[in-house]
């Protein structure tokens, strides 16, 4: 793959990877001297399978080693319980192995840039967005339930958040009114979600979570702020019961 360049990128940090393995996509993201190196699919239950071999194919094209990087990212979830497992697991073994320090960002956070950039760069083709426009990600977290958050336009394009992060019903999802994006898979997979999606301005319920909108979260949190010590690779589930099977009725 030919690499990218991004004017955007932080100068104290500019050699970063990203890992992001909350849903099932399987996706990895390299930032070395501005140019981005990216390796992303769909890879349902073959996340231990796919995930390191891409890191090292990426390391491998971009000529880099681990132990040169600044910085790994990594997606924090709320996500899939066994591939965030996963995802993070590779992160720590990766980070302690190289002294390297990580940087967490949101996966709904991700999802939700993902999407304010394409609808903005005329990929999704949609009305105008407007100033103060909301982007409202709706998630299968199984169990009937969904991981949600809504986020607004910010300067510069950068996405803030607007309340918390929650994991409920697909019925609790409550979006502000029109004109909205709504992003994530469960606008496709619930019913109750159909009326939102169908509100909303422009509806992604195609678009997985990726490495490349992680990495650009990061290399703006690290203008800010300093990455964290690799024992702080953590993952955020946000239900307490996250390995428990639903009971049938």
């Amino acid at each position: 793959m030919s690499p990218q360049m991004n004017p955007r990128i932080n100068p104290r940090m500019n050699q970063l990877l990203a890992i992001e393995t909350s849903s099932e996509a399987c996706s990895v993201a390299l930032r070395v001297d501005g140019q981005l190196y990216e390796a992303h699919e769909l890879a349902p239950l073959r996340h231990a399978e796919v995930l390191l071999p891409a890191v090292e194919r990426l390391l491998a094209e971009a000529g880099v080693e681990l132990s040169a990087l600044d910085a790994v990212a990594f997606g924090r979830g709320p996500g899939s319980f066994t591939s965030l497992r996963i995802g993070i697991g590779v992160v720590q073994g990766l980070t302690w192995a190289a002294g390297l320090p990580v940087v967490p960002i949101s996966s709904l956070a991700a999802l939700a840039q993902d999407a304010a950039e394409q609808v903005a760069d005329g990929v999704v083709v949609g009305d105008a967005p407007a100033p103060r426009e909301r982007i409202c990600v709706a998630v299968d977290a199984r169990m009937q339930e969904v991981f949600t958050a809504e986020f607004e336009r910010g300067p510069g394009g950068l996405l803030r958040p607007v309340g918390e992060e929650r994991v409920c019903p697909p019925s609790a999802v409550a979006a502000e009114p029109a004109p909205m994006v709504a992003v994530g898979n469960g606008f496709e997979r619930f019913a109750e979600l159909q009326p939102l999606c169908r509100a909303a301005r422009v509806c992604l319920p195609e678009l997985w979570p990726r490495a490349a909108m992680v990495l650009r979260l990061a290399e703006t949190w690290l203008q800010t702020h300093d990455p964290l010590p690799a024992a702080l690779a953590q993952p955020v589930y946000l239900r307490n019961n996250v390995a428990e099977k639903p009971v049938l009725r």
